[in-house]
């Protein structure tokens, strides 16, 4: 794809950001002058291959990978797919432009923490069994005021309080929308310039909160480059209109978090939907659901990675609490919306936004084959309004979910050994530090009661 600023690329102001994705889904790279293009196009530009593994406060923590200062800090080559999104401008920057790379070691192989790799890998073993998904990403997100940057205290903007208090709340209502029109129409021309098919939008039930659904891809890498780049373009938007976007999964106690719900579909080598339940005895679609739900608690840290995700993870909430499954049921966790025609599919509904999409799509696309290949339907019935459900239950405890993942056989066989021990001993590591934290809420319980 070539930028609409592709002709001022010779221009002395110009400029490219090559970008990699870390394995908490952020973006990081360099900006170089447009005259390295070349350079850029043939895989020669240069970051250290930390910058993939760090702590979530951005250290590398060598005692933990290996990675920094105790091997040199060496470098990585960063390998533009060319193939997939490829370059595109920055609305923001005028005359700039941006691609998203790969990460691989200067021998050629890619980087064992390079997320986007690791999800084609995933695709090519579907794609070796004549099977190829189509997927869908929505993402929910909070719009704060801009006094959150200095306070550290998310605030609803005053122009969202409809009806005149910060906490009522906001579902569907579209006098929130007219008071964000231009934030709104501001994000989807970001999204129309990057390539980034952004279609429906509406309020979400917290005040301040939206959703912003992405078309289906055939694609997932692809898909994941729209999730990860979205969230860049609204964070930008945002400020441009004084205020912070937050994908946070849940920035207010008491308020519903933010989730970033999957949609996939799977095709045959004919373009045929193989959910598809029109023919009698096709359990295909009950199989990859089974498939889910047999690896959600081994897999529940790539959907809720962090301390905070755990927060939103709650029972009687529109978030699962059980790894449970139903048709057109949106408090279950796998729910599905369409089972006949070229529309049959599941959602996946755990993940919180604040989760890595490449590593949200590579475990569930793995959860997929893994039940296809298991050939089982879900022991447990679909739950059905009003009924209790009887699934196993999603731990509300991050710690509790680093150890099933660091437990799993299945997830070191579809991430590879040497990520799923490195991550999970840095998340062991973020752990130990917010557990070591006295919180406000001690402090208010404890200290002058006991």
């Amino acid at each position: 794809m070539k930028s609409s600023s592709h002709q001022e690329s010779n221009s002395v102001d110009s400029t490219i950001d090559v970008l990699i994705v870390d394995w908490h889904g952020g973006l990081r790279g360099k900006r170089l002058p447009a005259a390295m293009r070349g350079k850029v196009l043939n895989g020669e530009a240069r970051i250290p291959l930390s910058t993939q593994a760090m702590d979530i406060w951005g250290d590398d923590q060598d005692g933990i990978t290996g990675l920094g200062l105790s091997i040199g800090d060496p470098d990585g080559l960063c390998i533009p797919d060319t193939d997939g999104h490829g370059f595109h401008p920055q609305p923001w920057n005028e005359n700039h432009e941006q691609i998203l790379c790969s990460m691989h070691t200067v021998e050629g192989n890619p980087s064992d923490f390079d997320v986007r790799s690791m999800l084609g890998k995933t695709v090519k073993r579907l794609n070796d069994d004549n099977l190829f998904p189509v997927v869908a990403v929505e993402l929910e997100f909070y719009l704060l005021d801009k006094s959150t940057r200095t306070t550290g205290v998310p605030r609803v903007p005053d122009e969202l309080t409809i009806a005149g208090s910060p906490d009522d709340l906001q579902l569907y209502d579209m006098r929130v929308m007219d008071r964000v029109t231009g934030l709104l129409q501001r994000i989807h021309r970001y999204a129309e310039a990057m390539g980034i098919p952004a279609e429906t939008s509406l309020a979400e039930f917290g005040p301040g909160q939206f959703e912003i659904n992405l078309k289906h891809q055939s694609s997932p890498v692809r898909a994941a480059d729209h999730a990860v780049l979205f969230k860049q373009l609204v964070d930008r938007a945002a400020h441009q209109h004084g205020l912070l976007a937050s994908f946070m999964a849940k920035p207010y106690t008491e308020h519903g978090g933010s989730g970033q719900h999957v949609h996939v579909s799977l095709l045959n080598e004919k373009g045929d939907n193989v959910f598809d339940q029109q023919n009698s005895g096709n359990d295909t679609l009950l199989h990859a659901v089974n498939g889910c739900l047999e690896l959600m608690s081994d897999s529940q840290l790539m959907f809720a990675p962090h301390a905070n995700s755990y927060r939103r993870l709650q029972p009687d909430s529109f978030a699962p609490a059980k790894c449970d499954w139903g048709y057109d049921h949106r408090g279950v966790a796998i729910r599905l919306p369409e089972t006949q025609g070229k529309a049959a599919r599941l959602e996946h509904r755990v993940a919180g936004a604040d989760a890595n999409p490449y590593l949200i799509l590579n475990t569930l696309l793995g959860s997929v084959h893994y039940g296809l290949e298991q050939a089982r339907t879900p022991a447990m019935k679909p739950l059905l309004p009003g009924e209790h459900s009887t699934g196993t239950q999603l731990t509300h405890d991050w710690i509790t979910a680093i150890d099933n993942f660091d437990q799993s056989v299945a997830m070191r066989n579809l991430l590879g050994d040497r990520f799923c021990e490195m991550l999970v001993r840095m998340k062991q590591y973020e752990a130990n530090r917010f557990n070591r934290q006295v919180s406000n809420i001690d402090l208010a319980t404890y200290l002058t009661r006991v």
